[in-house]
């Protein structure tokens, strides 16, 4: 949930500094622009929200400015069409990374057990403490856990063959225009072993690795609208591996837990925000280019929904040994 908040926090940052670049010449009259950023997760209860304003600064660099541009005493209500609930968030803070820019809490809004059980319509509105009212629409997604094909899956392969292969069942919206976009992923289960503190990580599975400038670097799964399936080759879960040690000589400071395959899906406007981006997924590290891409009414940001279902896939101990890793 931190790295949700924390993406919110980032888009609505990037969102509002493409706004000083691209709609806000600095050379000409500054123009006061709001962004409102929240996307619906149908695996938690708790859902949150971010709104900020754009901001002047001297010379052409957005990001020099170190006052949060998070607006305070906004009015946001959250309405789910299915049950006919109207919700109200609230604000609160949470303490930001040493080296942000900003040196205040991050403030943020949220609703606590709000879980969307169903595929309906649902709004937001945020009335601003001026009178400024933003608002959108979306569509909450269900998923089903039994959506991923029912087999046995390991690492290595309990079979031969060179690809993991994940298959599921296509879901079918209710509403004819509604498309569903698949984002899967096959994550890594770690902990390290830091001066006697047991850190969970995770590790991130790519497809395969191309070759730029700066060296190689990892490709995911894209988002796509029709998939089904996925395949992840047994070489790249190998490198994954090696790479959760890659340049520390103590492997057994690593243990191993498993694998979890985790199958996203999200409506048209966060699909469409994420394929541009390419990186939404990705840690939730977010760069925000082409504030076109908003969909909010009466200032810019994003109002999606997503939800998931994953399963284990077990890495066997022998496997883990090799590494010279621990097995949990």
């Amino acid at each position: 949930m931190r790295k949700l908040i924390f993406f919110l926090l980032t888009a609505a940052g990037f969102i509002i500094s493409v706004s000083c670049d691209d709609q806000v010449d600095p050379k000409t009259e500054f123009r006061e622009i709001y962004a409102l950023n929240c996307v619906i997760k149908g695996d938690t209860s708790f859902q949150v929200a971010t709104v900020t304003r754009s901001y002047n600064i001297d010379g052409f660099d957005p990001l020099t400015n170190t006052s949060d541009p998070f607006i305070k005493g906004a009015k946001i209500k959250l309405t789910y069409q299915s049950t006919g609930e109207t919700l109200y968030f609230r604000d609160t803070t949470l303490v930001r990374p040493e080296d942000s820019r900003y040196k205040t809490p991050m403030s943020y809004y949220y609703i606590k057990n709000f879980k969307p059980g169903y595929e309906s319509p649902i709004s937001i509105e945020a009335v601003l403490p001026n009178g400024k009212v933003l608002t959108a629409k979306s569509t909450t997604l269900f998923i089903s856990r039994w959506a991923i094909e029912d087999k046995l899956y390991t690492i290595p392969l309990a079979v031969f063959g060179r690809y993991l292969v994940f298959n599921w069942n296509a879901a079918t919206p209710s509403t004819k225009d509604e498309k569903i976009y698949y984002v899967p992923e096959l994550i890594i289960k770690y902990a390290k072993i830091e001066n006697g503190n047991q850190i969970e990580l995770q590790k991130k599975v790519p497809l395969y690795y191309i070759s730029g400038e700066s060296g190689e670097f990892p490709l995911y799964p894209s988002i796509q609208s029709n998939a089904t399936n996925v395949h992840f080759d047994t070489l790249m879960i190998r490198r994954s591996l090696e790479e959760i040690s890659a340049g520390d000589p103590n492997k057994q400071n690593y243990i191993i837990h498993n694998a979890v395959f985790r199958l996203l899906i999200t409506d048209r406007n966060l699909a469409v925000y994420y394929a541009a981006q390419k990186t939404f997924m990705d840690e939730f590290s977010v760069r925000v280019t082409q504030p076109e891409f908003s969909n909010i009414n009466g200032g810019l940001g994003i109002f999606g929904t997503m939800n998931s279902t994953q399963i284990e896939v077990p890495i066997k101990m022998d496997y883990i040994k090799k590494f010279g890793y621990r097995p949990f």
